[in-house]
């Protein structure tokens, strides 16, 4: 009963913050969205310091303040993102593709469809990932996703209905390797978030110099399926406009040495991700615990 109660107040006080972002004009909404970012970093200590502590061991040249003021845009840039996702609630596709100020890379997304044996997007938590399969999907890209289904109906509406009400095919962790396969074989578009140290298939591989326990679920799935893995990000550009980027497909090794394949190739997908996170270091998570899992070799 307590949890009922616990999931109903934070369903209703989530829908009020629906009803007030959709109030507010874009530019206001990124503006408050900024100002709420910069108040939660003190609200969130703990979050800020891990932050500041991850921007070390990607920028070691950096000093403790360029590193601090850094983290703070983090927080500023995450508020921007949260305000403009709710926003995006109560917009259609078109609206929402309309903040979209242009694509870069069109025609490596075209090349890897002409393949015929469907892609999976390489993404991280980098600027409003959300935008991303919206935006393919309406280009033409029939696009799905692997999402969990929430632990309250109506909050799982707001998020997997909020996909799949712009056209966004959702799948359902659980059973979803056949979902998966079809899906590929349909030459259709999966986004996969590949960013996060989590509880699933991995091998560690170097993020920024040091190594991360890495999922290896897309490399195992372009090995059955034949699938291009292509990197596919987005980032706020300076008006507050979105930009979308497709980069080249990745060539990924594919021998009869799979441990090794699996190895080298989430080298290579960290280094997409990498590269791209270089590019605009304020829009990534920096205070998710990217190194929380260590190799055991450091263990003992």
């Amino acid at each position: 009963m307590r949890q009922k109660i616990k999931n109903t107040l934070i369903y209703w006080f989530l829908r009020c913050l629906l009803g007030c972002a959709d109030l507010l004009p874009r530019k206001t909404a990124l503006f408050l969205g900024g100002a709420l970012g910069n108040l939660f970093q003190w609200l969130v200590p703990k979050e800020r310091k891990r932050a500041e502590g991850h921007l070390a061991i990607a920028y070691p040249e950096k000093t403790p303040e360029a590193r601090h003021a850094l983290a703070k845009q983090v927080f500023i840039s995450l508020g921007r993102t949260a305000l403009e996702f709710l926003k995006m609630n109560a917009q259609s596709a078109e609206v929402i593709v309309a903040n979209v100020e242009a694509v870069e890379g069109r025609e490596h997304m075209e090349a890897a469809l002409a393949r015929g044996k469907g892609v999976v997007c390489l993404t991280g938590h980098i600027g409003n990932w959300e935008i991303l399969p919206i935006f393919t999907n309406h280009q033409g890209w029939k696009s799905a996703v692997v999402a969990q289904k929430l632990y309250d109906a109506r909050l799982d509406d707001l998020l997997n209905g909020f996909r799949a009400r712009r056209g966004v095919v959702i799948i359902q962790r659980g059973n979803v390797t056949s979902a998966i396969i079809r899906t590929l074989r349909s030459n259709m578009l999966l986004g996969m978030l590949n960013d996060q140290d989590t509880n699933v298939d991995s091998r560690w591989a170097p993020f920024f110099g040091r190594l991360a326990k890495t999922p290896v679920g897309i490399l195992r799935l372009t090995r059955r399926t034949g699938a291009a893995v292509v990197p596919v990000f987005t980032a706020r550009q300076p008006n507050g406009k979105n930009r979308v980027y497709i980069y080249p497909a990745l060539d990924l090794p594919n021998t009869r040495d799979e441990e090794q394949d699996l190895r080298a190739g989430a080298q290579v997908c960290n280094q997409a991700i990498e590269a791209f996170i270089r590019r605009f270091p304020e829009q990534w998570v920096w205070f998710h615990a990217r190194w929380k899992s260590r190799p055991p070799e450091e263990i003992l």
